[in-house]
């Protein structure tokens, strides 16, 4: 945490009105600074400032969809790391065709996704609930074709989370069952790990070091709590004081 804080990363996110409080706070107990922003007319601006790009698609919009191809093509001219949260990617065509788009551009540096979304980008058939799914399982080797396809680290959360860049597979004692009750639970994660990622050079060890930061702070905030509300102030409370 204390790289984080000396680092003191401004991450630029485009995320969905549901988690934005929240991704915003996340990234500023960790230590980091925050800008959001929907204007295409200052993301250059902004991108020159920018030490890390967090994309959510929550909540897509003609608009914001070319917004996030742009960012993504702007930071990847300029080496800034870049986290994709697909949310809900299998639920409709609009998503995945968004997906794609910014898989095809380059440059994401880690897709962090629950297993319906990681197997939808697998291609795998997904039935969705909401933004969850019904149970599917994914092997280590779809993960490592998904990584090596796309050229990003992929993480994907669930009881034990599964890291994976190209040949490489991590396993990590998840965060705890309480973050899939939680409204953004995933949202928040990847907020926390993009700013992680962009205090490392070694994007690969700082993926594995939010991961495990993240779980851990969880797992506290989960013994101290009583619920789901008390359960959201530990939490901050554990990452802000770590």
């Amino acid at each position: 945490m204390n790289r984080i804080r000396n680092k003191h990363p401004l991450i630029y996110m485009i995320t969905n009105d549901v988690s934005r409080e929240i991704c915003t706070n996340i990234i500023l107990a960790a230590g980091g600074c925050v800008i959001c922003s929907e204007t295409s007319e200052e993301i250059d601006e902004i991108l020159n400032l920018a030490d890390g790009l967090y994309i959510d698609i929550g909540m897509p919009t003609v608009e914001k969809a070319e917004l996030m191809k742009r960012a993504v093509r702007l930071a990847s001219q300029r080496g800034i790391p870049v986290v994709l949260d697909p949310v809900g990617v299998g639920a409709s065509g609009f998503r995945r065709n968004l997906v794609n788009e910014l898989l095809l551009i380059g440059g994401i540096t880690c897709i962090r996704g629950n297993v319906g979304e990681i197997g939808s980008l697998c291609n795998r058939r997904v039935v969705y609930n909401g933004a969850e799914t019904s149970r599917i399982s994914l092997t280590d080797e779809e993960l490592m074709a998904l990584s090596k396809r796309t050229g990003a680290m992929i993480l994907l959360g669930g009881k034990t989370d599964r890291l994976v860049w190209k040949d490489q597979v991590v396993e990590r004692p998840g965060g705890g069952r309480i973050f899939t009750r939680l409204s953004g639970g995933g949202c928040l994660q990847a907020a926390f790990l993009a700013t992680v990622i962009a205090s490392f050079e070694d994007r690969w060890e700082g993926l594995r070091k939010g991961v495990d930061l993240f779980n851990f702070a969880g797992r506290i905030a989960a013994k101290e709590s009583k619920g789901i509300g008390s359960f959201s102030i530990a939490f901050m409370d554990t990452i802000g004081q770590t």
